[in-house]
């Protein structure tokens, strides 16, 4: 059965909780514009239509799934699709500019934007449990890396006794780890 005071005593769950508590702060605070952009220009640089036409299409996509991944029905009101929201280029380009003055964005040469060192930061602390739009492999590998050190800390913060009945699968699950950590030494 679940311990409901042992697990808010520990220092992991704490330690989640506040920085669950700092991205939702964060995301207040930088607005739906500015989150959108950031997303889209966490996988490479982009235009003013091309992030519009990413924030349109990932719009759509978050919007026909549910959290099991059914998609729900696109309502229709005269024509229109609901499901999706693309920004203006009178909400869109103004915000490019106040993201450029605060640094979390740089307009390169060619006219495409791409994430400062500022934004990239405020983007891993934002996005860091979501994909990312595009992302390449080894941003997964990364993500997934990270979720596994997650949970591996939580199950060295649990104790002993409760993990006991399930001993056989973290063996295996140990075995399964240190022959890919093997392979790697091979090539």
């Amino acid at each position: 059965m679940w311990d409901r005071k042992s697990w808010w005593d520990k220092e992991s769950w704490k330690n989640y909780h506040r920085e669950f508590h700092e991205r939702l702060e964060q995301f207040g605070r930088l607005g739906r514009l500015r989150i959108w952009i950031i997303y889209v220009l966490s996988d490479d640089p982009k235009n003013g239509v091309e992030i519009m036409d990413a924030i349109e299409k990932m719009h759509k996509a978050f919007h026909n799934m549910n959290p099991k991944g059914h998609k729900h029905h696109a309502h229709h009101e005269h024509g229109k699709d609901h499901s999706s929201w693309r920004p203006s280029p009178g909400s869109i380009y103004p915000m490019l500019s106040k993201m450029v003055e605060e640094d979390l964005i740089s307009k390169m040469e060619d006219g495409r934007y791409k994430l400062t060192l500022k934004g990239q930061t405020t983007a891993d602390k934002l996005l860091m449990h979501f994909p990312a739009y595009g992302s390449t492999d080894q941003d997964k590998l990364e993500n997934v890396l990270t979720e596994i050190n997650g949970y591996i800390s939580y199950l060295e913060d649990i104790e002993k006794e409760k993990l006991v009945p399930h001993q056989a699968k973290i063996e295996l699950l140990s075995e399964r780890l240190k022959k890919i950590g093997e392979s790697l030494k091979k090539e």
